[in-house]
Protein backbone atom coordinates (compact mmCIF):
# COMPACT_ATOMS: atom_id res chain seq x y z
CA UNK A 1 0.00 0.00 0.00
CA UNK A 2 1.23 3.48 -0.81
CA UNK A 3 1.98 5.43 2.37
CA UNK A 4 2.69 8.73 0.63
CA UNK A 5 0.29 11.49 1.50
CA UNK A 6 -1.28 13.00 -1.59
CA UNK A 7 -2.54 16.53 -1.40
CA UNK A 8 -5.64 17.40 -3.39
CA UNK A 9 -5.55 20.54 -5.50
CA UNK A 10 -9.06 21.53 -6.63
CA UNK A 11 -7.69 23.77 -9.38
CA UNK A 12 -7.20 20.94 -11.90
CA UNK A 13 -10.72 19.46 -11.79
CA UNK A 14 -12.23 22.96 -11.91
CA UNK A 15 -10.25 23.78 -15.06
CA UNK A 16 -11.24 20.48 -16.69
CA UNK A 17 -14.89 21.00 -15.71
CA UNK A 18 -14.76 24.50 -17.21
CA UNK A 19 -13.30 23.09 -20.42
CA UNK A 20 -16.09 20.49 -20.57
CA UNK A 21 -18.71 23.21 -20.10
CA UNK A 22 -17.05 25.31 -22.83
CA UNK A 23 -16.99 22.34 -25.23
CA UNK A 24 -20.66 21.63 -24.50
CA UNK A 25 -21.57 25.24 -25.26
CA UNK A 26 -19.46 25.07 -28.43
CA UNK A 27 -21.33 21.94 -29.50
CA UNK A 28 -24.68 23.68 -29.05
CA UNK A 29 -23.54 26.80 -30.90
CA UNK A 30 -21.95 24.86 -33.76
CA UNK A 31 -25.08 22.74 -34.20
CA UNK A 32 -26.86 25.82 -35.51
CA UNK A 33 -24.43 26.29 -38.41
CA UNK A 34 -25.52 25.20 -41.87
CA UNK A 35 -22.46 23.18 -42.90
CA UNK A 36 -24.10 20.02 -44.19
CA UNK A 37 -24.40 16.60 -42.68
CA UNK A 38 -20.76 15.56 -43.14
CA UNK A 39 -19.35 18.74 -41.63
CA UNK A 40 -21.74 18.62 -38.71
CA UNK A 41 -20.85 14.98 -38.07
CA UNK A 42 -17.12 15.69 -38.15
CA UNK A 43 -17.44 18.64 -35.78
CA UNK A 44 -19.73 16.75 -33.38
CA UNK A 45 -17.48 13.69 -33.30
CA UNK A 46 -14.35 15.83 -32.82
CA UNK A 47 -15.82 17.75 -29.90
CA UNK A 48 -17.16 14.53 -28.36
CA UNK A 49 -13.72 12.91 -28.68
CA UNK A 50 -12.09 15.88 -26.94
CA UNK A 51 -14.61 15.71 -24.10
CA UNK A 52 -14.16 11.95 -23.74
CA UNK A 53 -10.38 12.40 -23.68
CA UNK A 54 -10.60 14.98 -20.91
CA UNK A 55 -12.88 12.77 -18.82
CA UNK A 56 -10.63 9.73 -19.31
CA UNK A 57 -7.39 11.55 -18.64
CA UNK A 58 -8.39 13.55 -15.58
CA UNK A 59 -11.55 12.19 -13.95
CA UNK A 60 -10.72 8.52 -14.58
CA UNK A 61 -7.09 9.15 -13.55
CA UNK A 62 -5.45 7.94 -16.73
CA UNK A 63 -2.73 10.53 -16.11
CA UNK A 64 -1.50 8.43 -13.15
CA UNK A 65 -1.41 5.10 -14.98
CA UNK A 66 1.67 3.45 -16.52
CA UNK A 67 2.49 3.93 -20.18
CA UNK A 68 1.40 0.44 -21.25
CA UNK A 69 -2.10 1.05 -19.89
CA UNK A 70 -2.30 4.36 -21.80
CA UNK A 71 -1.22 2.57 -24.97
CA UNK A 72 -3.95 -0.05 -24.61
CA UNK A 73 -6.60 2.64 -24.06
CA UNK A 74 -5.30 4.45 -27.16
CA UNK A 75 -5.44 1.20 -29.13
CA UNK A 76 -9.06 0.71 -28.08
CA UNK A 77 -9.96 4.19 -29.31
CA UNK A 78 -8.10 3.69 -32.59
CA UNK A 79 -10.03 0.47 -33.10
CA UNK A 80 -13.31 2.26 -32.37
CA UNK A 81 -12.40 5.09 -34.76
CA UNK A 82 -11.55 2.56 -37.47
CA UNK A 83 -14.91 0.85 -37.03
CA UNK A 84 -16.68 4.22 -37.24
CA UNK A 85 -14.73 5.13 -40.36
CA UNK A 86 -15.51 1.83 -42.07
CA UNK A 87 -19.18 2.06 -41.13
CA UNK A 88 -19.57 5.65 -42.31
CA UNK A 89 -17.70 5.00 -45.56
CA UNK A 90 -19.92 1.99 -46.26
CA UNK A 91 -23.00 4.09 -45.58
CA UNK A 92 -21.72 6.91 -47.82
CA UNK A 93 -21.23 4.64 -50.84
CA UNK A 94 -24.40 2.52 -50.54
CA UNK A 95 -26.21 4.24 -53.43
CA UNK A 96 -23.30 3.85 -55.88
CA UNK A 97 -23.12 0.84 -58.24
Amino acid sequence: MNTKEQSFNPRGPIIVFSALIFLTIATVLLSGLDIGNTGALLIAMSVAAMKAGLVLYFFMHLNHEPLIFKLFVTLAFVTLATLFLLTFSDYAFRGIA
